[in-house]
């Protein structure tokens, strides 16, 4: 009596584990799909923020480019009109630079 009481116990036993691995599997598809759905989430939130900072990047060359090109036309026009305050600003640039390159050699 002993011997079949152990027999269904384990026999029940083996139907529990096999109803839990089963129920493993199913929470392990539906967390597989789950986290399919999240990471395709997580890359469009990341293909959306690259294509805006790209965008964002483009505007920001366009503008520099825009003040580079307007500051030298600015410097063009106003060497032009002033060519002797221009090359003594040019000689005081270089006097400086001058001082700075001999007062570093001699540290």
């Amino acid at each position: 009596m002993a011997l079949l009481s152990r027999h269904h116990a384990l026999h029940d036993l083996e139907a529990e584990i096999q109803s839990v691995l089963s129920t493993l599997e199913t929470l392990k598809e539906g967390a597989s799909e789950e986290s399919r759905r999240s990471l395709a989430s997580i890359r469009k939130s990341a293909e959306r923020a690259l294509t805006q900072s790209r965008s964002l990047l483009g505007d920001t060359y366009d503008e520099v480019k825009d003040r580079t090109y307007r500051a030298g036309v600015a410097t063009y026009s106003y060497g032009r009109e002033h060519p002797l305050a221009s090359a003594g600003l040019m000689l005081g640039v270089l006097g400086l630079l001058g001082y700075l390159y001999y007062s570093s050699q001699r540290d």
